[in-house]
């Protein structure tokens, strides 16, 4: 579904604080994982369509959007914290008691790292049910090892809110040049000024990409293509 009426949609919940991804009138997974969450909040039917009562109830609603952190997401954060300071044996090996329990040990970490804490943390599996396989970095049961696979899931399955303002629990996925993005990490907090906290595997002060530790890191939005935020 495309059109005016889809764009009318959209700007109406970016507008109550609703992340909707491109608001270019075209009604895609972002979009509908936003009506759902708005249809949540108003106790409708979540079905992720725009019917009669959604519709009207979305004209005429002054109430904002609830701003509440995944529930697998903060035990993913949860998890994330009891591994601070872990770092590669030996160093500059790769080589992590994640990569161990992941079953592909001596390769970059960092989304080893996050597979890891949302697996053990929250019992949820990071790009469960995406096309690609190992190829892609995704390994059944486990989650991904490779970030670009990672935000390609995020957003097509409409749990990709982008670069709004991070809620603690949320994946962040970094991007320092541009082009494909390089690191992933866990928000734990929110600093103001566009700078957020963030718990991450493989990471250093002089080396964000593979330094070879877990580390909290002050970021900034700048840095990021955006976030996701699981459900």
């Amino acid at each position: 579904m495309s059109g005016a009426d889809v764009h009318d949609v959209q700007l109406r919940l970016v507008a109550l604080g609703y992340a909707v991804g491109n608001a270019d009138g075209v009604y895609g997974p972002t979009t509908a994982a936003a009506v759902r969450r708005f249809q949540r909040d108003h106790e409708l039917v979540v079905d992720g369509v725009v019917g009669a009562k959604t519709a009207a109830t979305l004209a005429t609603t002054t109430q904002p959007a609830k701003q509440l952190s995944s529930v697998q997401g903060l035990a993913a954060l949860a998890e994330a914290a009891k591994h601070i300071g872990v770092m590669e044996a030996p160093p500059e090996s790769n080589r992590t008691p994640f990569g161990v329990w992941f079953g592909v040990d001596g390769v970059a970490w960092c989304n080893v790292f996050v597979s890891y804490c949302f697996a053990i943390g929250a019992n949820y599996i990071i790009g469960s049910n995406y096309p690609g396989g190992k190829g892609a970095g995704l390994y059944p049961g486990k989650g991904c090892t490779y970030v670009p696979t990672t935000e390609a899931w995020l957003r097509v399955t409409g749990m990709w809110i982008g670069r709004a303002t991070p809620l603690p629990g949320d994946i962040a996925i970094y991007n320092w040049d541009g082009g494909e993005p390089d690191h992933i990490g866990i928000v734990s907090k929110w600093l103001g000024q566009g700078d957020f906290e963030a718990i991450e595997g493989n990471t250093a002060i002089g080396n964000d990409s593979n330094g070879g530790a877990v580390m909290r890191r002050t970021r900034n939005l700048t840095q990021v293509d955006g976030f996701g935020r699981v459900e």
